[in-house]
């Protein structure tokens, strides 16, 4: 069985096993506003996705089976599985169509958090804690699994409405003390548990001109001048707009978990013609199209606030300790 075929057996059969989200009636007992109800596909709504980050690109030959297996997660509702297309592989032959600097800033960021001098395609983050290289499959659902199992520190509730995105959040009885909370997480087991760096590392190649290896070696040195973890994209004038209008929101940065809106295209196809790839049509989902941090949360009252919302791309909302740390909440409403 080739490794391809190895991949979508093993992810199919796990799916299989997961559990379904809340469905509508375990929504309504948790006391959602119809509204929010309405808004949600019958059995959207799910008690604690998993958030997966798929650090990738077109040109990196090793990426295609992490890239497969993104295509069976995006159709699961118990994870929220994101691809972010880095651009530090454009240089050898082919330029990557979903490529954002900014991504490759946020990775670099991850990196540093965890004392990792190397980034790397494909690399998988889950949850902002646990580190996987992206073409070990079965280990990434064993990781995805793993956190399914913790309780969930906050319910996040998103629907789309005439006035725009609706985003509750409120912290449940498993939610750290206020002031343990930076000791706790600094602290947090998994920091460099499962970490392989380096494998897939930007080595240089022989046949490299100078000038190629030198941008190669530098990438992660590059980080120094990447913005804050809080503002890997600008906020854009929605998200003024939205401090204007919301309950519990802070300006990014005052506060010790920033509210993220993500927005992503469900499935691309890419004929790639030149480079690691060359030939290969090559399949794609859930492709970040960009990810803005809207302001930041204390958790010391309930969040709600609604927030101008254009096009029909899906949505997720990603709460994380600053400075790119765990991921506490996440939902998604397509």
């Amino acid at each position: 069985m080739t490794l391809k075929a190895r991949v979508r057996s093993g992810i199919l059969s796990q799916a299989r096993g997961q559990a379904a989200g809340v469905g509508m009636a375990a929504a309504l007992a948790l006391g959602l506003a119809p509204g929010l109800v309405r808004a949600q596909d019958a059995g959207s709504v799910t008690d604690a996705p998993v958030l997966l980050e798929l650090y990738t690109a077109q040109g990196c030959a090793s990426c295609p089976p992490a890239d497969d297996m993104m295509v069976d997660l995006a159709s699961r509702e118990d994870v929220i599985a994101l691809a972010l297309h880095v651009d530090y592989w454009d240089y050898i032959g082919w330029a990557d169509t979903f490529a954002d600097r900014a991504y490759t800033e946020r990775q670099q960021r991850y990196a540093r958090r965890f004392g990792h001098s190397t980034i790397y395609t494909p690399q998988v983050i889950i949850n902002g804690t646990q580190i996987v290289e992206g073409f070990r499959v079965m280990e990434v659902m064993d990781t995805i699994a793993t956190q399914q199992a913790r309780p969930p520190e906050v319910r996040l509730y998103l629907a789309r409405t005439e006035s725009g995105l609706e985003i509750r959040a409120e912290p449940t009885a498993d939610a750290a003390p206020q002031i343990a909370m930076a000791s706790r997480r600094s602290a947090i087991s998994g920091m460099a548990t499962n970490s392989v760096v380096g494998t897939l590392s930007m080595v240089r190649r022989e046949s490299e001109a100078p000038a190629e290896a030198e941008a190669a070696d530098a990438a992660p040195e590059m980080a120094e001048a990447a913005p804050s973890a809080d503002a890997a994209v600008a906020p854009s004038a929605p998200a003024a707009s939205a401090r204007l209008r919301n309950t519990g929101l802070g300006p990014v940065g005052s506060g010790p978990y920033v509210v993220q809106i993500i927005r992503y295209r469900p499935s691309e196809t890419v004929d790639i013609l030149d480079g690691e790839n060359a030939g290969l049509n090559a399949h794609y989902a859930n492709i970040v199209t960009s990810w803005q941090p809207i302001g930041s949360w204390d958790m010391l009252a309930p969040l709600d606030l609604t927030i101008p919302m254009e096009g029909s791309d899906p949505v997720v909302v990603v709460v994380q300790e600053s400075g790119q740390g765990e991921v506490i909440a996440a939902a998604r409403v397509r």
